[in-house]
């Protein structure tokens, strides 16, 4: 069973970034808009600290 874990979370006013881990898919980020609307690419990353680059960016690009 595949179980994932979270790994690091950011905060940016309004936006919070998260990354969690599967181990059999990688890293993920998930974003929390000021709407509490969560959001995520669906892409996996090799890395966490991609994963949060990725978040970071789209945090920076919408607000």
């Amino acid at each position: 069973m595949d179980t994932d874990s979270v790994v690091q979370i950011s905060a940016m006013t309004g936006w919070i970034i998260g990354v969690s881990h599967s181990k059999e898919r990688g890293y993920q980020c998930w974003i929390v808009n000021p709407d509490l609307d969560v959001l995520s690419d669906g892409t996996y990353y090799t890395t966490s600290s991609a994963a949060m680059s990725a978040g970071r960016a789209f945090v920076e690009r919408y607000s």
